[in-house]
């Protein structure tokens, strides 16, 4: 990766997450209405749901950049889970979620995330982001004191396209003044992140910080502060 200039990040399980986890949230919200969780089913659950959705984004669909859409797709996002996780979709609790889940309040950075930035702005690399996020997304990242690390920021809610459609990569790399080829795309997603920027020509590297896809057999990561020590100094 010597002849790297350029690094666009993913936003969401990424930079930040909700706080103070995915899992521990939804936890939360099932305790307000005296329900239990099986955290090993809520991940094969919700990474099986979110497989499906990647899947209509790569031929074009999009629900972030209309507000009754976005609204929508999660309200069904979370009755279909709550299903799967064997509870009564209609006691209200997937409008909880929904509401939980969409305030800014509710979200944070990893503890990589200013010290890599920070880094490779050092180094002289420029820095973008391409991520699937409604429009609020902005405030998010202003909040969390990230968004000024970014020359160019693509956002689908602002967007007609979604990762992994190639569109919204080249969309990135036209704005920022950038080559594919010379450019690298880092998420936590194999088809949305890694998938999408290589078939938009870029370098990719998936970040697993969970340890979610063992079997994944391209560039991997499991921190950010791994990011710096794979480019050059400038």
């Amino acid at each position: 990766m010597s002849d790297l200039d350029m690094v666009f990040f993913d936003a969401g399980e990424t930079l930040v997450h909700p706080m103070p986890s995915f899992p521990q949230l939804f936890y939360s919200c099932c305790d307000d209405f005296g329900l239990t969780v099986d955290f090993n089913l809520l991940s094969s659950m919700g990474r099986c749901l979110m497989e499906d959705v990647e899947q209509k984004q790569k031929q074009g669909y999009t629900f972030t950049n209309d507000p009754e859409a976005s609204r929508g797709f999660w309200l069904d996002f979370y009755r279909r889970l709550v299903i799967a996780m064997g509870y009564a979709a209609e006691d209200g609790l997937p409008e909880h979620l929904y509401s939980v889940f969409s305030r800014r309040s509710n979200y944070g950075t990893y503890d990589d995330a200013h010290e890599t930035l920070e880094a490779l702005r050092k180094m002289g690399i420029k820095l973008g982001l391409i991520s699937n996020f409604e429009s609020w997304l902005e405030d998010l990242l202003a909040d969390a004191g990230l968004s000024g690390y970014f020359e160019v920021m693509v956002i689908s809610g602002n967007e007609e396209f979604e990762k992994p459609h190639p569109a919204i990569y080249e969309l990135a790399l036209e704005r920022a003044g950038a080559e594919a080829q010379r450019t690298l795309h880092i998420g936590d997603s194999p088809v949305s992140d890694y998938g999408g920027a290589l078939e938009a020509g870029m370098h990719a590297i998936l970040l697993d910080r969970w340890g979610r896809f063992p079997d994944f057999e391209g560039k991997k990561i499991v921190s950010l502060a791994e990011i710096p020590g794979l480019l050059p100094l400038k």
